[in-house]
């Protein structure tokens, strides 16, 4: 019996050959969308990762933030700066790398994404002596159109990231803030310390994730993540071969500021620093780690919480202590602050003294070759006075006791906080 042939003639045919044609079109389609929706998008969004900060930001924890893609990367920087002569006659060299890039966040349970935000800057940094405070008139130029190195916020203790790492979390929220996407909006650094003597790296990161929650732990771990790997990939790509800590799971959060504890029971920052009976009885501090910013605020029994302005419960004090960049930072904006308008030494040019607009510093010599270590007192009214940039000629002057008070809270903060970063004894006022 002969086989019946399928050809467009016959009317079975006609179907079959209908059929296949129709297959073969859902085929094409289907891998069309497959290779725009799927490799093709994958390989362009992997691009911008790979493009942005000079190739050294970190693809899988920057998804864990973003998304799967597509990415939008922002305008970057790179800038090398020279910085001025050292005593030895060479002239080291500053690297920047500023880059952002946005996606549209991971899936939430129950919801929607929103759009998710990194900002990264990385940074070297140069070698310094113990004794250099990176104060020169080279430096303050350039401070001048703006700080060499991001300052963190330090208005309530940030936390440090632990995890052998040295390093800062802080988060959008402070006291006074209204904005809910501060709540999911934070800031990581990282620093490094360079093998062999060759300076250092700073990596600081701005993440905002709309639909996230800082009080999530998982998304916390996901932001110091993005530092931390950056990190990782800069100092093998940078040449600073440095000694990196292990991968972050977990990242307390900074204290608030109804999380006061008993001066007396003061454990972590705010350790040593003595009180004043019910005047200063209550303390605001993160626990002690290798953080290259440490922040203690002392108040009385009931006083507002800090930085909600003037109270009438008593004096509030805020501790400082800043290493390496943190600290240069401080010395020339207080220099641009104040240089041009006193004649008394300030922090970059005296290792200690009494501040000009309220307060005390003191230094500490450290020889990890990021130059030394600042640490300062200021009570409330001043600390926001310099924020603020206005002075209030009718705040009553501190008193022979109060001064007493401040040199010695700031002798017990300062030692406590070299000590545990391997400085030296500090120069105190």
């Amino acid at each position: 019996m002969a086989r019946a042939r399928l050809t467009w003639r016959t009317r079975t045919g006609r179907v079959v050959l209908s059929s296949c044609g129709a297959l073969v079109a859902l085929a094409l389609i289907a891998g069309g969308f497959y290779w725009w929706g799927g490799p093709r998008e994958r390989r362009m969004a992997q691009q911008v990762l790979d493009e942005a900060c000079e190739g050294v930001l970190p693809s899988r924890e920057m998804r864990d933030v973003l998304g799967d893609g597509p990415f939008e990367s922002g305008n970057g920087r790179v800038d090398v700066l020279l910085a001025e002569r050292a005593s030895d006659g060479d002239r080291a060299e500053g690297r920047t790398v500023t880059c952002t890039v946005t996606g549209d966040g991971v899936p939430v349970a129950g919801g929607n994404t929103n759009e998710a935000e990194v900002q990264v800057t990385v940074q070297s940094l140069p070698q310094r002596r113990a004794d250099d405070t990176g104060v020169t008139p080279a430096t303050l130029r350039t401070f001048e159109r703006g700080p060499l190195y991001p300052r963190p916020s330090t208005e309530l203790p940030p936390v440090g990231l632990g995890n052998g790492w040295r390093g800062l979390f802080t988060t959008g929220e402070s006291v006074g803030d209204t904005d809910p996407s501060y709540s999911s909006s934070a800031t990581v650094t990282t620093l490094l310390d360079c093998a062999r003597d060759r300076g250092g790296l700073l990596v600081t990161v701005g993440a905002k994730d709309e639909d996230g929650t800082l009080d999530d732990p998982r998304r916390r771990a996901a932001f110091a993540r993005v530092a931390t790997a950056t990190a990782a990939k800069a100092s093998g790509k940078w040449g600073c071969d440095a000694e990196l800590g292990k991968e972050p799971r977990t990242v307390a959060l900074p204290v608030n500021a109804d999380e006061s504890v008993p001066l007396a029971d003061a454990s972590g920052t705010c350790r040593g620093v003595p009180g004043r009976g019910a005047r200063l009885s209550r303390a605001w501090e993160s626990r002690s780690a290798d953080s290259p910013v440490e922040v203690c605020v002392v108040a009385g029994e009931r006083p507002e919480p800090p930085g909600t302005g003037p109270s009438d419960e008593g004096p509030r004090y805020h501790f400082v202590a800043s290493y390496g960049p943190y600290a240069q930072t401080e010395r020339l904006a207080y220099e641009d602050r104040h240089g041009q308008y006193t004649e008394k030494p300030g922090p970059g040019e005296a290792p200690a003294g009494r501040l000009v607009d309220g307060g005390h510093w003191a230094s500490a010599a450290c020889r990890d070759g990021s130059g030394p270590a600042l640490f300062t007192v200021r009570d409330e009214g001043a600390w926001d006075e310099d924020r603020s940039g206005s002075y209030d000629e009718h705040r009553a002057k501190p008193s022979a006791a109060d001064l007493a008070y401040e040199r010695a809270a700031l002798k017990e903060f300062a030692r406590r906080s070299a000590r545990a970063h391997g400085c030296g004894t500090p120069e105190l006022p």
